[in-house]
């Protein structure tokens, strides 16, 4: 069957709510006993989609087991958030300006990866400004200090 672009366009948007449930499920840790879905955020520049990060993650933070809710009048997958955890891997001297992030299913396996900013930024992850760079707000990161996800949000 050959198919017109309107009917096209119309069969996409009619996906865009069952992909983001089906992304969700993936994330999903029903039991109390296993790992659940991770996400890392990394200082490392951003590598081809799934490829290795190129290093060590800042701080890897764990997702709650039922990870998230879908809104479906934005159309939108919303993170439980706050999400927060210890930072580990930052540069030590100087802290360390998170560039993206990496969520992991609960058996470890890539799910995807997505831009940081700070709150009221673009990126899909947010996390509070501590600072400015060059008259950008930023969110650097130093060891000992708790990393905080204020919003998590993907779009379908």
């Amino acid at each position: 069957m050959d198919i017109s672009p309107a009917h096209e366009a119309a069969r996409v948007e009619a996906s865009r709510l069952p992909a983001l449930y089906a992304s969700l499920e993936l994330l999903k840790q029903p039991d109390p006993q296993a790992a659940p879905a991770t996400l890392e955020i990394y200082g490392t520049p951003r590598p081809v989609a799934g490829d290795p990060p190129g290093g060590a993650p800042i701080v890897t933070l764990e997702l709650i087991r039922t990870a998230g809710t879908i809104d479906d009048e934005l159309i939108e997958m919303r993170l439980a958030v706050p999400i927060s955890a210890q930072i580990a891997g930052a540069d030590p001297a100087t802290g360390t300006i998170p560039e993206w992030g990496r969520i992991k299913q609960p058996d470890g396996a890539w799910w995807s990866d997505c831009s940081v900013s700070v709150d009221g930024g673009t990126g899909e992850l947010q996390m509070p400004q501590t600072g400015t760079e060059g008259g950008s707000p930023v969110a650097r990161l130093f060891n000992g200090a708790t990393a905080l996800i204020s919003s998590a949000v993907f779009r379908g």
